[in-house]
């Protein structure tokens, strides 16, 4: 991990700051997947200065935190349950589930695979296997969400997967983590495979 000298400066400015995502656990893939950091804090300048040691920050005071809380925004459930503290305490929160949660995760997932193909199209291998990776991974976890449930590491999605009791999708999973895992680039039809699946689940909910 980084060292924490580097981040003894911020430190001294905020409430708390976290890794969160993929770095806590087995999953992180070094050159492909992002290094994710939440800083909470009223102070903005911090962004520019994570986002300057290539890390990927997110910002927020308690205000905002507690919002996204009672709110039920994922990014609240990631902090709480998926997170590594770097320095300072987070303040007391407890996260809500409502109905936009499993919905937020549904939309993120349609964002990365725009994303995908927009990699794909210029050329640009790690996106677009990043990308579909964190599509399919979003669009699995909100199916398991509206169980009551967010799988967070590959293994437990790829568990929470099974009960969806769709074979192509976890396959496709599977897939493409191990093409990411393994840089590999993916292709448009790899894509579209995706997208067939998720307009199938879709429908089938719909009738």
């Amino acid at each position: 991990m980084i060292s924490e000298h580097q981040f003894k400066e911020i430190c001294g400015r905020v409430r708390a700051l976290l890794y969160f995502g993929s770095y806590t656990r087995e999953d992180y893939v070094e050159g492909v997947s992002d290094i994710n950091v939440i800083a909470i804090t009223d102070d903005k300048s911090v962004l520019m200065e994570l986002a300057s040691m290539d890390l990927s920050p997110v910002v927020m005071n308690e205000e905002t935190l507690h919002v996204l809380c009672r709110e039920g925004d994922p990014l609240c459930y990631y902090v709480l349950n998926d997170s590594k503290l770097i320095c300072g305490s987070l303040p007391n929160f407890t996260f809500n589930f409502t109905k936009e949660t499993c919905s937020k995760l549904l939309r993120y997932s349609r964002t990365q695979v725009k994303l995908s193909l927009e990699g794909v199209a210029r050329g640009d291998e790690i996106s677009s296997v990043n990308n579909l990776y964190r599509g399919i991974r979003s669009f699995i976890r909100s199916k398991c969400c509206a169980k009551g449930n967010i799988p967070l590491s590959d293994g437990e999605v790829m568990e929470c997967c099974k009960t969806i009791r769709n074979d192509e999708l976890c396959e496709l999973f599977s897939r493409v983590r191990d093409l990411r895992k393994n840089r590999e680039p993916v292709t448009y039809w790899t894509i579209r495979r995706f997208m067939r699946v998720v307009e199938g689940e879709i429908g089938s909910r719909e009738d």
